[in-house]
């Protein structure tokens, strides 16, 4: 059996702007009132009335009106669904003003249907939507209901039929947005009132006076399960805003901010299985450009504590401009999750990952501070090793070649060869080779045979014999 949780954010058309100051706010469509904040009300304000009549009951220097933005509604809605994705896979946008959530199968996940609308609606206050819930077996009467009830939480003793039955007809006709106003009008003319009136005449005589297209929906409004549709497929990318409704004026306000969003973003690359390795934070301004800063991090993951220590680090080395009153949390890119086993009694789980304290460094000291000797693929040692600022594990087959040094010279150092003895700060001996390396034939030749050698104070060093010129040198010191 379907459960449909219906969001609707009756006030979408504002909450979808940044924060307002605390004065009254309109947002207009065809010279008409369509939403308005607490101050709007309190000055006398309602929804309906004509730009003229706002302009007339509240002076224009204490009042801004706003044109409705559908774009702006529309980004709003798309950061919801992403949200809403970390509750259930199984979710629509719906009339464009709220997302339908199957939440049947992911009740005993969630810990209940309380538990998790306690946290849905916690969530949506932080993020600064207003939220009317409806709850049943489909989507329409959920839809429906949100515009009555209340509570979503609808009595044991009450089955859906009943909680339709006291939906009044004029409720009806706003909720259905003009679909069945004639229909609906002569219902009202006959006398009629509420929804379960019109549910209890007869079939034929109610297919007579409103139509086929109204006897359908009713019928949708009434069933006891709903069709599972595909489910949601966010995109590869995150993006997430708070607007602090004052203006910041140290770095040390933006940490709850910071701390939410990344939050959010956690459970985004939890639920989607792909992880970030850069992030990007926007410093928000009513009016003006934005400023940015990235935090990196040398492997992907969703950490979110990792991230904020990261962004903490780098906030600490950026200049805080003024009028910034918003911050947003924007990942160009995520990457597919890669899984590793890690043994459950060995060491490696109680010390800290290499890119974590790489990551720190260059948070506080910047990306450049940081580089770490890369391979490439060629055979001569002195072509094989490179800086780079990508630093990342050794590769175990690379790792596991003890005969060869992973710091070299810049420049082979000659050995002195007297009497067939090795001499370099002092006497060699030989304890291990030949390893025999020939390369670039297509522009000077090169084949040599590589030892392992030890000087008289035991320190072993890496050597080898060029075979063309029958030289010795040492290419580099073993630990």
């Amino acid at each position: 059996m379907s459960l449909w949780l219906y969001l609707r954010f009756p006030q979408l058309p504002l909450e979808c702007h940044p924060r307002q100051q605390e004065c009254p706010v309109v947002v207009i469509e065809r010279q008409r009132v369509i939403a308005l904040n607490e101050e709007a009300q309190s000055a006398g304000l309602k929804l309906g009335q004509s730009t003229a009549t706002v302009r007339a009951i509240v002076d224009t220097s204490h009042l801004q009106l706003l044109e409705r933005d559908p774009s702006q509604e529309a980004r709003a809605l798309e950061r919801l669904e992403c949200w809403a994705y970390s509750i259930t896979p199984t979710l629509e946008r719906w009339q464009n003003e709220g997302l339908q959530l199957e939440v049947g199968r992911c009740l005993k996940l969630h810990g209940g249907l309380k538990k998790l609308f306690n946290s849905i609606q916690t969530d949506l206050e932080q993020r600064g939507f207003t939220v009317r819930p409806g709850l049943a077996p489909n989507r329409s009467a959920a839809w429906l209901l949100s515009h009555w009830e209340q509570s979503f939480l609808y009595p044991s003793d009450q089955n859906l039929r009943q909680r339709l039955d006291q939906i009044p007809l004029h409720l009806l006709r706003k909720a259905q947005a003009n679909q069945f106003v004639n229909a609906i009008a002569g219902l009202e003319k006959a006398g009629i009132q509420t929804l379960g009136e019109i549910l209890s005449m007869p079939a034929s005589a109610l297919g007579r006076r409103c139509g086929s297209t109204f006897q359908k929906w009713l019928s949708a409004v009434t069933a006891t399960s709903d069709t599972v549709t595909q489910d949601f497929h966010p995109p590869h990318r995150f993006y997430d805003c708070l607007w602090f409704g004052f203006e910041i004026h140290n770095q040390i306000e933006l940490y709850p901010a910071m701390q939410q969003l990344l939050q959010a973003l956690a459970r985004f690359s939890r639920t989607t299985q792909h992880q970030p390795t850069h992030i990007e934070w926007q410093m928000l301004r009513m009016r003006g450009t934005n400023d940015l800063f990235e935090v990196r991090s040398s492997e992907a993951h969703g950490d979110a504590e990792l991230w904020f220590e990261l962004s903490r680090l780098s906030l600490e080395q950026y200049s805080l401009g003024a009028d910034i009153e918003g911050l947003a949390l924007n990942v160009h890119q995520l990457h597919a999750q890669h899984t590793t086993a890690a043994d459950l009694f060995g060491e490696a789980h109680n010390r800290e990952p290499l890119h974590n304290l790489v990551d720190r460094l260059r948070s506080r000291l910047g990306l450049q501070a940081i580089n770490q000797i890369a391979l490439r693929e060629a055979h001569l040692p002195e072509y094989s090793q490179y800086l780079s600022q990508d630093v990342a594990p050794l590769q175990p087959s690379l790792a596991k070649q003890a005969q060869r040094p992973f710091w070299l010279f810049d420049e082979p150092h000659p050995i002195r060869l007297k009497d067939n003895v090795l001499h370099w700060n002092g006497v060699l001996t030989l304890l291990l080779g030949p390893e025999r390396l020939e390369d670039n034939w297509w522009q000077k030749p090169a084949s040599r045979d590589y030892y392992i050698a030890q000087t008289q104070t035991g320190q072993p060093i890496w050597i080898f014999e060029d075979r063309y010129s029958k030289q010795w040198y040492v290419q580099g010191i073993l630990p």
